[in-house]
């Protein structure tokens, strides 16, 4: 159906002379007393776009309605759901008490003499004034836009933002009146409280992207060529506006048939702008149609390529896990005090698609409070409860928090709830700003328990294992373990070394204690470590280097963590890389390599390599990605795939697909495409997120955006937010 709220018209019409009477009635309300209050807050004003919202007709007894109001079209309303909650953070909205002397506005009534489209034949039959802040007037006529200004409203309107948003770019008006209706148009929108949110925020794709309206039944359209956002007179298929959203087998125009999404099959479907025939819209309903349903892919990219500036969104802070249960790792971005929740697809073609957003806040569970999302927020993936999903431990770390805290957030699959929150203190362990957190199974009941490590006021190491509902400090070790003395230096690496269902730590310091390096296996109890095997100096084979890196995996498939140690700067210009297998208590070198001389088979180790352990061939063992964009012309992308005794390599160079490979990108193994196939790498920058495979051998890039994640269902070009 149609939308109630329609784009401002210019009427040119006589007014008979009951307005003169606005004069007397209303003198004084344009004084009237206001009260703003930021009702959505991401930071400064000057870099976000500023919504101000002001109600007309409201006395002093209804400004809890005019709260109410506010709350159910626009905080909970328009940015509570689909495109503008996902895109929240680039807005800051004032809410601007007016207190009306009057209740309800003014209304107007016309003989439309027969032709409701059509103002010119119009003559009021009354007018019933109302006492309001800004004057307004509520008609119901389509003609005139169902809501009118009075001859004062833009000066009162004026003095209303100058004294408490002056920075507005966008202004709502909720006018005290139950019809429907409303009119928009040059930044302002005009609504009775008849209408619903979905009319809102079908306006501001009017107000912030310029978009048309995609309505019919106004006949045949006789005017001039167009090819706009979403309204077009262009069927050629390589100049139509919106022709990378096409896919080559729709016909244009096109008819809507089976087969096709309503809101997302992209062609050119005949009516737009007002129009029946010769014009086209780029979907069959999208919002801009019919309010309801979110922006299809046309006009979902234009608004976002407005918004983008102003959204503090990248790819800098991504978490990863199972959160949806399905077996495939999605990926949670975090931005200012925002998550945006992407889940894969899983299979070809490999996509991902928005499952969750959360501004501001996390939900609270049962038995759970609320979690205010803070930028010092620092995330934890790991299934607590053993239900399948990867949840979320999280630590605000900002040594400026007047409370450090410790929360557990719970995966709907969609979202999370907060389950537990502890401030300031968890058990007898004081939280520190600078704790280091991490997530291991400590106990082997396959819940996700969480480690934290303290070494600024004396070094200490809390176990606090999981129930699913909460933690339980099961250790506060001080100082040291009987075999291993804690230093500031130390560095955990988790890992089930034995095979026994618990998480232990390889520790590493070589810096705090003079010229001797030490490297330790430290057992979990499941209530603590105990020390079974440190090395001083040298591993088996290996002498220890200030630059050694080591990295857990198990290379063998005999499901005990092993290491792979790497270094690729102590040693005159030779690059090593040995493989260290454990037995559980002991750890014996496999295989070593270095280079010039003894490169693993397909690879030249050299000093700039990245190194990540990931199981790339989906064999049961763990085999290395490696990453250098330093030592050669061109960049290359790597995978050493281990036979459990041996490593070999294949590679690919410059580009994958169309990614092309660069000293920025950050390399993060995953499982995207779920328990078949090959094991991938989410690759990403500031800017650019991707989707490559191994394919045993080779690479194949599987998905590429640019600036956001938003798959179409056809898309000839999906790392670019441009148009045409």
């Amino acid at each position: 159906m149609r939308a109630y709220a329609r784009r401002n018209r210019k009427v040119s019409m006589k007014i008979p002379s009951q307005s003169l009477l606005w004069g007397a009635l209303l003198i004084g309300s344009a004084g009237a007393q206001a009260a703003a209050t930021k009702i959505i807050d991401n930071g400064p004003d000057a870099g976000k776009k500023v919504i101000a919202v002001l109600g007309d007709g409201y006395n002093s007894s209804q400004q809890t309605r005019f709260n109410t109001d506010v709350a159910n079209f626009i905080t909970n309303g328009v940015f509570d759901n689909d495109f503008y909650k996902e895109n929240s953070s680039a807005f800051n909205v004032y809410r601007v008490n007016l207190t009306s002397v009057d209740s309800t506005v003014s209304t107007r009534v016309y003989n439309e003499n027969g032709t409701p489209t059509n103002p010119n034949d119009d003559i009021i039959v009354s007018t019933t004034m109302r006492n309001t802040p800004l004057k307004y007037i509520y008609s119901g006529s389509w003609a005139h836009c169902w809501v009118e200004p009075s001859a004062q409203s833009e000066t009162l309107i004026q003095n209303a933002l100058a004294a408490n948003v002056p920075n507005a770019d966008y202004v709502v008006i909720f006018l005290n009146n139950p019809n429907f209706g409303g009119c928009g148009g040059g930044g302002r929108l005009v609504l009775p409280r008849g209408v619903s949110w979905t009319t809102v925020a079908h306006e501001m794709g009017h107000g912030f992207g310029g978009l048309s309206d995609e309505y019919t039944g106004g006949g045949a359209y006789t005017g001039g060529s167009i090819n706009g956002v979403n309204c077009t007179t262009d069927l050629t298929r390589t100049t139509i506006y919106w022709k990378r959203f096409v896919n080559p087998s729709t016909s244009l125009p096109t008819t809507f048939g089976a087969g096709m999404d309503a809101n997302r099959t992209v062609g050119a479907f005949q009516g737009c702008a007002t129009k029946d025939t010769q014009i086209y819209r780029p979907v069959s309903n999208c919002r801009m149609n019919s309010n309801t349903p979110n922006y299809c892919p046309v006009c979902y990219t234009h608004l976002k390529k407005i918004l983008y500036p102003k959204l503090d969104q990248t790819f800098d802070k991504p978490y990863y896990g199972d959160f949806s249960g399905d077996g495939k790792e999605d990926v949670v971005l975090k931005h200012y005090h925002e998550l945006l929740i992407y889940k894969s697809s899983g299979s070809a073609p490999y996509t991902m698609s928005l499952a969750g957003v959360h501004n501001h806040t996390i939900p609270a569970g049962a038995g759970g409070a609320v979690w205010t999302l803070r930028p010092d927020d620092n995330f934890y993936p790991g299934d607590f409860d053993n239900d399948g999903k990867t949840d979320l431990y999280v630590v605000s770390s900002l040594t400026a928090s007047p409370n450090h805290r410790v929360g557990m957030l719970k995966s709907t699959g969609t979202g999370f709830q907060c389950i537990k929150v502890y401030t300031t203190t968890l058990g007898t362990w004081n939280l520190n700003p600078y704790d280091r957190a991490m997530v291991g199974d400590f106990n082997g009941d396959n819940k996700a328990d969480l480690l934290l490590q303290a070494f600024i006021s004396g070094n200490r190491v809390g176990m606090f294992t999981s129930s699913g509902t909460a933690l339980t400090m099961v250790m506060n070790q001080s100082t040291s373990w009987p075999g291993w003395t804690m230093g500031g230096n130390d560095r955990f690496l988790l890992g089930d070394f034995d095979n026994d269902g618990k998480t232990d730590i390889y520790v590493q310091n070589y810096y705090d204690w003079g010229s001797s390096k030490y490297v330790g296996m430290l057992k979990s109890t499941g209530t603590n470590f105990s020390v079974i095997k440190v090395f001083t100096n040298s591993l088996p084979g290996w002498t220890m280097g200030s630059s050694d890196q080591l990295l857990v995996g198990d290379f063998d498939g005999d499901n005990k963590s092993d290491l792979y140690v790497w270094n690729g700067y102590d040693w005159g210009g030779t690059a090593y890389l040995a493989m260290m297998k454990s037995s559980g208590t002991n750890l014996s070198n496999i295989k070593e390599y270095w280079s010039p001389g003894n490169s693993a088979p397909g690879w030249t180790h050299t000093s700039g390599d990245r190194l990540y352990v990931a199981d790339a061939n989906k064999d049961g063992k763990d085999d290395l990605y490696v990453y250098n964009t330093s030592n050669w012309s061109i960049e290359y992308l790597a995978a050493l795939i281990s036979s459990g005794t041996a490593l070999s390599a294949n590679y690919v160079g410059d580009w994958v697909g169309g990614w092309n490979l660069g000293s920025g990108d950050i390399v993060d193994p995953v499982h995207y495409d779920g328990s078949t196939g090959n094991s991938g790498v989410y690759i990403h920058n500031s800017e650019w997120f991707g989707m490559i495979r191994y394919t045993n051998p080779g690479f194949t890039l599987d998905r590429l955006y640019y600036h956001w994640i938003y798959t179409a269902l056809y898309d000839a070009a999906p790392w670019s937010d441009g148009f045409p």
